[in-house]
Formats: C-alpha cells, structure tokens, sequence
C-alpha cells in the first residue's frame, strides 16, 4: 500500500510534469508567432489569462487581479515556516528588487503568497514579508482565498501530516512566477534561483511584451 508522503510527492510529481508539458506546448506554438527572446519558461504566444481572485495582503486589504494590473508582478508560494527555499528565494527577490531600483525600474512588484493560511496571518506574513524588504507584498486569507489564485494558476501544494506539538511542513512549488501588467503568466522561472538569471530572463521578457501590447 502507497503511504500518504509517497501518494502526496506522486500527486506533485504529476502536477509538475503536467505544468511542463503546458510549457513545451507553449514553446512548440512560438515558431508560428512574432520570435520571441530565447528565454527558458517563457510563455508565448499563448500566456496563461488569469481570472478574478480575491485575496488578504500583510494590512489585511483585499489584493485582487486588479491589484496585479498595470506592474510586472513576481510570484512565490510558501509559508512562513518553510525552513529553507522561502527564506532562500525571498533574499534573492530582494536583491532583484535591489537591481531593479538601481535600473530605475519601477513597475514591478514582489509577491510572498502564503501556502499555510491556519498559520499565515496578515500580522505574520507583514513581519515575515518585511524582514526581506518592507515594499513586498505578503498574501493570505482564507483557504478558499488561496485557491481562488493558486487552482487557476496550478500550483499544487500539500500539508504533511502534523507532529504531536501541532508542527507540519507543507509541500509547495520551488518555481517564481511572472505576470504581465495585462494580468497575464507569462513565464515561470524554476530553481535553482540566481539574481543573475532572473534579471537577464526578466528584462528580455519585458521588452519583448512591450512590443507586442
């Protein structure tokens, strides 16, 4: 008999290859459209088109697709007791972020979204978040909120079985997630991360959509 851990890491395994192959179906339709920059994970001509969501930022506001309108959006999911790729990745967005501010540019936004919503407040998500860099965005609310964003986008994530004291980790994506300012994912950066990379794959991406739109 499979265990839940095994079934569990089956499912994410699946998810992933499955995500994948929506990738290479992309990849595949790139050569009948405009050519597009050589950039791994880059979703064209066929972005994924996000549909309204509703979730709760670090102030406890409500944080919609309206809210992703009009910015280059980067997205991570985790929690705030991930022990190592959250902390990981949310200092290698700061140092993007640095970069940016340094570039001057200023449309962009980084974005923690909490995977772990029984233990994610807005109060700790806005103390986690801000430990990184007081400009990013923490996202939360109910678990109902968190799939309204994570079911379209499909990011599979799955709580482990929890200790006698309560204490669980939570099986969550690795991968950041771009959205155009027209609310579009348009690509998805995988680990491992560097500042680098992401600058380079970011600023090809962005001058290529904006000749497009």
């Amino acid at each position: 008999m499979i265990s839940n851990n095994a079934l569990r890491s089956l499912v994410i395994i699946g998810a992933l290859i499955a995500f994948g192959s929506g990738i290479g179906v992309y990849t595949a339709k790139q050569k009948n459209a405009s050519i597009p920059p050589q950039v791994q994970g880059l979703m064209w001509p066929n972005p994924k088109i996000l549909l309204p969501f509703s979730t709760i930022d670090q102030d406890g506001q409500e944080f919609s697709l309206q809210n992703l309108k009009g910015k280059w959006s980067f997205l991570f999911f985790g929690y705030t007791n991930c022990p190592d790729i959250c902390p990981i990745t949310l200092s290698v967005f700061n140092q993007v972020h640095k970069n940016l501010d340094i570039e001057n540019i200023i449309d962009t936004q980084m974005i923690f979204v909490s995977v772990d919503p029984e233990r994610d407040s807005s109060d700790q998500l806005k103390q986690y978040v801000s430990y990184f860099n007081e400009d990013f965005i923490g996202l939360g609310g109910s678990n109902e909120q968190i799939r309204s964003l994570t079911g379209q986008m499909g990011i599979p994530f799955f709580l482990q079985e929890a200790t006698a004291e309560g204490n669980y980790l939570v099986d969550h994506s690795s991968s950041i997630f771009l959205i155009s300012p027209q609310g579009y994912m348009i690509a998805v950066i995988s680990a491992p991360h560097q500042v680098e990379d992401i600058l380079a794959r970011f600023l090809k991406i962005k001058r290529f959509i904006e000749k497009q739109v």
